[in-house]
């Protein structure tokens, strides 16, 4: 449970900016068991398995499984002996994000030792990104199972999640500019020709004519407005607001009417492959 906790703490200082199209996590996990009078509760350890395919930016399906084992000495009418507890878990449900954090509701089966019951999961957790595709993931859930009778259990887990895809990003919004007066021109985002390439500033990137249609990032400006939508050298922007950008003039061009603060949808290439077009707030 410490576990857990301590790598939610950690997620607080990660704002995930990017959604992921699926997660897959990996971990360990804990389990505390409601024997139902018949023993102490029970300190199980295991492993917990999690697939998420996100369909927007906040929701998410999860198939989750999870695997715990026990051996315990038991003593029946004078007859000392071991016992050895199986349990296994598949769930899935809806997941909710927001942010860093997470939430889901699952329903699924459980089965100790060979006998099975419905059961039902809820509980929280929360991501923190190392890179675009991999980071820690933690969280706890409440248990609830029903072998002849209701079984309350708790647990937390701590593990790997990997990360792949995209659906749609939001740059971090940049406040929102004081009005120019009346009849003054509009500021425009600067754009510098340099012999690494052209340079847009409202976008922290630095771009060239790659071997794609568009405008090849070759550099990005930490914290700018691309990094923060997970942009990376290499990636092609191709266009602005739903009009084809064929070169970085064209690029320019497209942005040099806009302010700082103003949002545009930008279209873009991860590694080769077209996304959904993804909003940015320019600075």
């Amino acid at each position: 449970m410490r576990l857990a906790f301590a790598v939610l703490l950690l997620c607080g200082l990660a704002f995930a900016q990017d959604t992921p199209r699926a997660e897959v996590f990996l971990g360990g996990s804990y389990l505390n068991a409601d024997t139902n009078g018949i023993t102490q509760r029970l300190n199980v350890a295991g492993a917990n398995v999690s697939f998420v395919a996100n369909v927007s930016p906040q929701v998410g399906l999860e198939t989750n499984f999870s695997a715990y084992y026990k051996s315990l000495n038991v003593s029946i009418y004078g007859i000392t002996g071991q016992l050895r507890l199986h349990d296994y878990n598949l769930a899935f449900g809806p997941r909710a994000h927001y942010k860093w954090a997470f939430a889901h509701a699952l329903v699924g089966i459980d089965a100790v030792s060979g006998v099975s019951s419905v059961t039902g999961i809820v509980g929280f957790g929360g991501i923190f990104k190392i890179n675009r595709r991999v980071g820690i993931e933690g969280g706890a859930d409440y248990y609830f199972t029903h072998y002849d009778i209701p079984q309350h259990d708790v647990r937390a887990y701590a593990g790997v999640v990997f990360m792949f895809g995209s659906v749609g990003a939001v740059a971090e919004q940049a406040p929102e500019p004081s009005p120019a007066p009346v009849g003054s021109p509009r500021p425009a985002p600067a754009q510098r020709v340099t012999g690494a390439g052209m340079k847009i500033d409202a976008l922290g990137v630095m771009v060239t004519t790659g071997r794609s249609e568009g405008a090849e990032i070759t550099e990005v400006a930490p914290n700018g407005v691309a990094a923060l939508a997970g942009l990376h050298p290499g990636d092609v922007i191709n266009a602005v607001d739903g009009k084809a950008v064929k070169t970085p003039m064209e690029l320019a061009a497209e942005l040099s009417n806009r302010a700082a603060g103003d949002k545009v949808r930008l279209g873009y290439s991860l590694h080769g492959q077209w996304q959904s077009e993804t909003v940015l707030v320019l600075r």
